[in-house]
């Protein structure tokens, strides 16, 4: 027995714990200058935090390449020129059609004077803007098929005969029917009313004979064709001021 319990405790004493080379005391060394060394490599960085701070400060407008004091108005961003829009309005209202503005005309000013128009309109009681916008669209339609018809082979080669360009210079050459409008606020329904949108209607008419002339030569021999339906364009929005 006395045997058989010195070989237990001999074998008892070999499964216990051993301690560490070149350590000098018990237990397990849990850490050490080495271990330090090798966990430093998966620290956490710094960059994404800085970098996020510049991004936000950029983006709070604090000088970054997003800030918004870099940014372009607005309307700018929407292709609505109004220094452009004023000045072609005022070459259509003076009948400067010779100036170089008229050639290139955009949607934005033809809305301009639609929303104008319904807006006068309203302001007597009239709810008339999707009238006006529609019928602006059927008419440059129509107007656009004319055109082309009376230009022949010609309107290939013209700048500015499309259907988006007949639908911006429907809508700059309504100035005349917008101005008629303000002015018809302030006169009663009757003879005056009915000569100034008479007027109101051949000036519109007129110009936007004039541009298309300008526009495509072969036309300038047709312009009074090509400003009998210009005309009646107009005259519907005239009538529609009027009753």
């Amino acid at each position: 027995m006395a045997e058989f319990g010195m070989k237990k405790t001999a074998s008892y004493g070999s499964m216990g714990p051993t301690q560490p080379a070149g350590g000098g005391g018990g237990g397990v060394e849990w850490f050490s200058a080495a271990s330090t060394q090798q966990y430093a490599n998966y620290a956490p960085q710094a960059t994404y935090s800085t970098n996020y701070a510049s991004s936000s400060q950029g983006f709070m407008g604090g000088g970054g390449n997003g800030s918004f004091e870099d940014e372009p108005p607005l309307l700018e961003e929407l292709g609505i020129d109004l220094g452009g829009i004023l000045a072609k309005t005022r070459a259509i209202l003076l009948h400067r059609l010779n100036n170089h503005t008229i050639e290139d005309l955009d949607m934005g000013g033809a809305l301009v004077f639609v929303f104008i128009l319904g807006g006068l309109h309203l302001l007597t009681g009239k709810l008339h803007f999707g009238i006006i916008l529609g019928w602006s669209v059927v008419h440059s339609s129509v107007l656009w098929f004319i055109v082309n018809q009376l230009a022949g082979i010609d309107a290939q080669e013209a700048k500015g005969l499309d259907l988006y360009s007949v639908c911006c210079l429907v809508g700059y050459c309504m100035a005349p029917i917008a101005v008629f409008s303000a002015v018809a606020l302030l006169l009663p329904s009757g003879v005056v009313a009915g000569v100034l949108g008479l007027a109101a209607t051949l000036w519109a008419g007129h110009t936007a004979a004039k541009i298309f002339a300008r526009r495509c030569p072969s036309l300038e021999d047709a312009q009074g064709l090509v400003m009998l339906p210009c005309t009646l364009l107009y005259a519907a929005f005239t009538m529609l001021t009027l009753y």
